[in-house]
């Protein structure tokens, strides 16, 4: 169900394009531009994803909440090992969240079948370490309904992609359970259980394939998906080299900077 006008769903995504493209922070959406529903955020979310003129690189997603839809499309990729530019958030430090990435070896597109778990499954090529950086745009983003962080991309900033992984498709459970290590050049290190909010980070891509089946506009092959933190949300301070390591699978290296 949709209850805005095409102009005001344009202008709701101008105005947080413009938003994202300067790095400032701003009001939420004002009457009349404010979704209501998660089809508008949908609407507002993907027409900013037009005005960016940029290739869709990948996904975020994670299995959404009653009738809550969790999908935003990824467009600017980091190596690890390099600066990545992040808003302040409430403690003055940037934050983070660790993820695993699935990086598509075939395309899913739109078709009438549902996919099944096997057909996604044989999608992915490889597994690889990654890091959210996030950001909301909104000044006032605590009160911002779950429509309008779909349409601000769901407090994300950038994605850091690292080394890729062996792991087992097949393991149950996947991929097991180990610790992520965080290592910040000038502070203590410290040493969080991984554990993915679903158990299985595999059931949010699952979630996602039909999502964007439904929508007519499916995966694409090289595209990565990530689905979820395996630590929740990290702070971490501006110009200070870090490296998480994901138990033996491998590590990442990131340094922030403020935008």
């Amino acid at each position: 169900m949709t209850n805005m006008e095409p102009s005001a769903i344009e202008a709701a995504a101008r105005y947080l394009h413009a938003l994202q493209s300067s790095g400032r922070f701003g009001a939420r959406l004002g009457a009349g531009l404010r979704p209501a529903t998660p089809e508008d955020g949908w609407r507002i979310q993907r027409r900013i994803s037009e005005l960016r003129g940029s290739p869709v690189i990948g996904w975020k997603c994670g299995l959404p909440p009653g009738d809550r839809w969790v999908a935003a499309a990824l467009h600017d990729a980091k190596p690890s090992g390099g600066m990545a530019a992040a808003p302040a958030g409430p403690t003055g430090t940037a934050r983070i969240e660790p993820e695993l990435a699935f990086d598509l070896k075939q395309s899913l597109p739109p078709r009438a079948s549902p996919y099944t778990r096997a057909d996604v499954n044989a999608a992915i090529g490889s597994v690889r370490l990654a890091v959210e950086v996030l950001g909301c745009r909104y000044d006032d983003a605590a009160d911002a309904s779950g429509p309008e962080l779909m349409a601000d991309s769901l407090w994300h900033q950038s994605v850091v992609l690292g080394p890729t992984i062996a792991v087992d498709s097949a393991q149950e459970p996947f991929p097991g359970p180990f610790e992520i290590a965080l290592s910040v050049q000038g502070h203590d290190d410290t040493t969080f259980a991984a554990s993915h909010p679903n158990g299985d980070p595999r059931l949010p891509l699952y979630w996602l394939a039909e999502f964007l089946r439904s929508q007519g506009t499916g995966l694409e092959v090289g595209q990565a998906v990530i689905t979820g933190s395996f630590a929740g949300a990290i702070d971490l301070p501006f110009k200070r080299p870090a490296v998480l390591r994901y138990g033996n699978f491998g590590e990442l290296a990131l340094t922030l900077e403020q935008l």
